[in-house]
């Protein structure tokens, strides 16, 4: 279907990705928008790898979108666009790999905002922030904690939008470089005149500096907090423990104050705690109970919801994978780590314009299509019917 072209070109999309990414050579037969309008196309029929472009042009040629560039072209492009990978050292025998370009971080904002699907001013959507890993071969790549080769690269998405991306190497860990990582993401979102209510990360983020970063620039923070044997002591010594169903489980509830570290402030710490399978009684809590535990700066909330809320993180995974399956993030095409992560920028741009079509086929009451469809849902019900 050409429905998506004609709506990006009435739009005005092409020009404004052009210029956020600049002019090409007077030479080049192909611009920026160019090639993200294909890659666009290839992920909407389900084509996997870029050598897949070829097939596609011999489809929509001489139609409304006939500018597909060769896979040659892409691999131009994303040199182009490619930034150093720069390294650090870390422990002994550890070197840290992290390739960024801010300036794309800032695209994806600037496109989200610029299809409607992000409004300036406070947002109500969470800032869902989490590491993914990426197998892959390339010559690069090293082995990452889930045993295979690959990239681990730090996402921030705003319900399904892209608004983060740093590459690391598969041997880096998500608690890295956390807090300099979040403090450009936030600077990036406050430049766009974005301001969040909510923040939700795993156990990575479960620093100091980390969460005092947070509580001075995010109405609401949510994160995981990592077992600790004085913070489990001090937890059973709590009398007050309310019984609630969570996830059609009976488990017990309560908060506590508590100062992380080196930190200079108390936070809320939301506790859930269930008897252990073995029944033996824990040698620093002196009970038979295992404790978890969500830190937070929100004292509104009840227990209950505050884990509810934090629960619904599971989303952030969603976007994770389908960014690695629907946006082909599993079959990178380029030999070295910058290269491939021009690649991820292009197809996170690819994904945000996705979310505007779908919002746009909404708002046209296209039957069957909702917000929340992947890509192989949209070819069903829309691309497929279409067709008959």
């Amino acid at each position: 279907t050409l429905f998506p072209y004609t709506t990006l070109f009435r739009s005005g999309i092409d020009t404004f990705l052009n210029e956020q990414l600049g002019s090409r050579s007077k030479m080049a037969q192909y611009s920026y928008s160019d090639v993200i309008f294909a890659l666009f196309g290839l992920a909407l029929a389900r084509g996997e790898f870029i050598s897949d472009l070829e097939h596609l042009k011999k489809v929509y040629s001489n139609q409304v979108f006939e500018k597909i560039p060769s896979p040659d072209t892409i691999e131009y492009v994303c040199q182009e666009l490619k930034t150093p990978t720069v390294e650090y050292q870390g422990s002994p025998g550890v070197i840290h790999q992290v390739n960024l370009n801010n300036d794309m971080n800032i695209n994806c904002i600037k496109l989200a905002i610029k299809t409607g699907l992000l409004v300036p001013g406070l947002i109500d959507t969470p800032l869902d922030w989490d590491n993914m890993v990426i197998p892959t071969e390339k010559q690069d790549a090293v082995y990452t904690y889930k045993k295979v080769k690959g990239y681990h690269p730090l996402l921030g998405f705003i319900g399904r939008l892209p608004v983060y991306i740093e590459n690391h190497n598969g041997n880096t860990s998500a608690k890295y470089g956390q807090f300099e990582s979040l403090t450009k993401c936030l600077d990036n979102l406050k430049s766009q005149n974005i301001r969040l209510k909510y923040f939700r990360a795993d156990s990575a983020s479960y620093q100091s500096e980390v969460i005092d970063l947070l509580d001075a620039n995010v109405e609401n923070f949510f994160i995981r907090m990592v077992k600790s044997n004085e913070m489990w002591v001090q937890a059973s010594k709590i009398s007050n423990w309310e019984t609630v169903m969570i996830n059609y489980r009976k488990v017990e509830v309560a908060s506590m104050t508590y100062k992380l570290g080196k930190g200079t402030k108390e936070y809320r710490a939301v506790l859930v705690r269930e008897k252990n399978k073995t029944g033996q009684t824990d040698v620093f809590t002196g009970t038979e109970y295992s404790y978890k535990g969500i830190i937070t700066n929100n004292y509104e909330k009840s227990e209950k919801e505050v884990i509810e809320f934090y629960n619904h993180r599971g989303d952030d995974e969603n976007s994770n994978r389908f960014m690695l399956n629907d946006f082909n993030l599993n079959h990178l095409p380029f030999p070295d780590m910058c290269t491939n992560t021009v690649f991820i920028y292009l197809m996170a741009f690819c994904s945000i314009l996705f979310e505007w079509i779908k919002l746009v086929m909404v708002k046209n009451k296209v039957p069957g299509v909702t917000m929340s469809m992947r890509i192989k849902a949209i070819c069903f019900h829309y691309v497929a019917v279409a067709s008959n």
